[in-house]
């Protein structure tokens, strides 16, 4: 159901596109006809004038009355011949047989040795019965356009309502969720599944996220020592789980067995993306690539991950 301010504005498009379109054709149709009118006035001022030797017209000069029923029936044959033209000859020399009446249009004939006055009846009707199939069609178009324009605003509200939609699919990308309180790792749209964590990988993996995400053109090398900042990190997130409560003896050397640390992480990755691998590659530090586990070019930074792809419970 639409409400009455819409019904109501697409009545006033509906109104308008008929007022101006029925407007247009009475306009086009009172021009054509006014230049109609002036054409058959011209044409029929030239035929009176070509027939003035042949009326028998009254000439007060010469004293002669002329012939009334002469001049009678001459008018009568014009109007006949004017029947469908809108213009009649009312009177010619003020010789007429009409009723009286205010809308005359009385022109000055001029003849040699003789001029005369002519008057004449101009049809004025703008709307006549014939118009109604015009406005019937009018309706129908304006009806057409109003439709349509209808069906393109409800297809853009639809499109708008539609967009909302794909922005929340956007925002729901599954993300990997960090529990420091049970060790644990597991991804959003899966949280029930959760994988465990030994205390040295998840401190490691929270700082080389961090440590990722504020320097990522910072190359992390295996050939090359653990950088300081980094190690800063994973001390920090370390003291963390102490102060959560967990039992730890002693703290971790970050800088030993690096390779086992990463492979640790590795494993608990492909468990918690199991169901999702196309996902795995933004949290997964890469494996060393050529001859030897310690290759020259092996960079086991995360390359693609950003902030909101990882979610620490417990920080």
């Amino acid at each position: 159901m639409l409400p009455i301010r819409v019904k109501l504005a697409y009545g006033g498009v509906f109104i308008s596109c008929c007022l101006v379109l029925f407007a247009s054709f009475i306009t086009a149709k009172a021009y054509k006809t006014t230049t109609n009118d002036a054409l058959t006035l011209a044409k029929v001022e030239n035929r009176i004038a070509l027939d003035l030797n042949h009326l028998n017209l009254p000439d007060d000069f010469l004293k002669h009355s002329g012939s009334k029923d002469m001049v009678l029936n001459y008018i009568a044959r014009l109007n006949a011949q004017l029947a469908d033209s809108g213009v009649m000859v009312y009177s010619i020399e003020g010789i007429s047989d009409y009723p009286a009446r205010a809308d005359l249009i009385t022109k000055q004939l001029h003849a040699p040795q003789k001029s005369l006055t002519v008057s004449f009846v101009v049809a004025s009707s703008l709307f006549s019965k014939d118009d109604i199939a015009v406005l019937i069609l009018v309706c129908l178009f304006a009806a057409a356009f109003t439709y349509l324009l209808f069906i393109s605003e409800r297809t853009k509200i639809q499109i708008a309502k539609h967009e909302p939609e794909v922005a929340v699919q956007a925002e729901e990308k599954p993300k990997l969720i960090v529990d420091l309180q049970n060790k644990t790792l597991a991804a959003s749209c899966a949280v029930d599944k959760t994988v465990a964590l030994a205390n040295k990988p998840l401190c490691f993996y929270l700082a080389l996220v961090e440590f990722c995400i504020e320097h990522p053109d910072v190359v992390l090398n295996q050939n090359k020592d653990v950088p300081e900042e980094l190690l800063t990190l994973a001390n920090k997130y370390f003291y963390r789980l102490v102060e959560l409560g967990h039992t730890i003896r002693k703290r971790p050397n970050f800088t030993n067995s690096l390779e086992k640390t990463l492979s640790e992480i590795r494993a608990a990755l492909d468990e918690v993306w199991q169901e999702q691998p196309e996902i795995k590659e933004t949290y997964y530090p890469p494996k060393a690539h050529g001859e030897g586990s310690r290759s020259r070019l092996h960079h086991y930074g995360l390359k693609a991950i950003e902030i909101a792809d990882i979610e620490v419970i417990g920080k």
